[in-house]
């Protein structure tokens, strides 16, 4: 499968190629592979007097590095794009990454004494919202588990994260997905009175419409589940929590569900639905 980056072209790097490896004709573009994976990019590197130009921001993923370019000193800049984003409080393990334009951090990997793993996903950046570590007795070892949470996105209150599990000798423990899980076991219809219908594990609770402040017209036919998803542990359980919305921007409680260790797979358990105090 190809990943696809979106890649803006300004300024191109140049590497130095063998000219007996350039045998194909220019008007076939050239494609570049990262670790056996073709990198798309908005603009095909190009092969210039016996060089292979690549675009500069893909070079910087590329080859971890941050680059910049001064043109009034002539002069590139070249330093090091992977930076530690995180450390457990008692030292044991961190996480680094390379800085993306945006603000995010890619290519995450979890380091302690003697091991590094690689971690999926993408996280916010230092202070507030770095990954955090929770120590937890998930999978009924005799030692404690890992659970690190990536901070993806944030609001008033809010927090939009993702959650992977490690034992402690850093073997990923399979995980399966919270929003799919949640959608499963959700169904939702607006009534003749104007009132909705929860249906969350199979268990039905009715919002009165007179408590909704959506126009009854810009209510839809159902509610919906949100797009937050929020991980968390508490006394050694693993949950995830999602908004419950009606219309576009009104929330009347959370979707939340556990997880259990059963067949080396933490499984996502029974949905609840429960309405905000202002909508009981």
């Amino acid at each position: 499968m190809k990943k696809t980056r979106r890649l803006a072209v300004s300024i191109l790097i140049c590497l130095s190629i063998t000219a007996a490896a350039l045998t194909a004709s220019a008007s076939v573009p050239i494609k570049v592979y990262e670790n056996g994976t073709e990198v798309s990019t908005e603009a095909s590197p190009r092969f210039v007097e016996g060089q292979v130009m690549i675009p500069f921001h893909l070079a910087e993923e590329l080859f971890e590095r941050k680059l910049s370019y001064d043109p009034v000193n002539r002069v590139m800049n070249v330093n090091d794009n992977r930076a530690q984003i995180a450390q457990s409080e008692d030292g044991l393990f961190s996480i680094t990454g390379t800085e993306e334009r945006d603000g995010m951090w890619d290519r995450l990997r979890l380091t302690t004494n003697d091991r590094e793993v690689s971690v999926p996903g993408k996280a916010l950046g230092l202070d507030s919202y770095a990954p955090e570590f929770v120590s937890a007795s998930l999978t009924g070892g005799d030692k404690s588990d890992l659970v690190v949470l990536l901070t993806q996105g944030y609001g008033t209150g809010v927090y939009i994260n993702e959650a992977v599990v490690y034992t402690e000798d850093l073997h990923q423990v399979p995980l399966e997905d919270g929003a799919v899980a949640l959608l499963k076991q959700f169904n939702s219809k607006q009534q003749a009175d104007g009132s909705i219908e929860i249906q969350a594990g199979g268990v039905s609770t009715v919002v009165s419409g007179d408590r909704l402040f959506t126009n009854v017209a810009d209510r839809g036919d159902r509610a919906s589940i949100g797009s937050v998803l929020r991980y968390e542990v508490n006394d050694n359980i693993l949950s995830i929590t999602a908004g419950v919305l009606v219309g576009t921007s009104e929330f009347i409680g959370d979707m939340k569900l556990d997880y259990t260790y059963q067949n080396g797979v933490l499984q996502a358990g029974k949905a609840v639905f429960t309405p905000y105090e202002e909508y009981r």
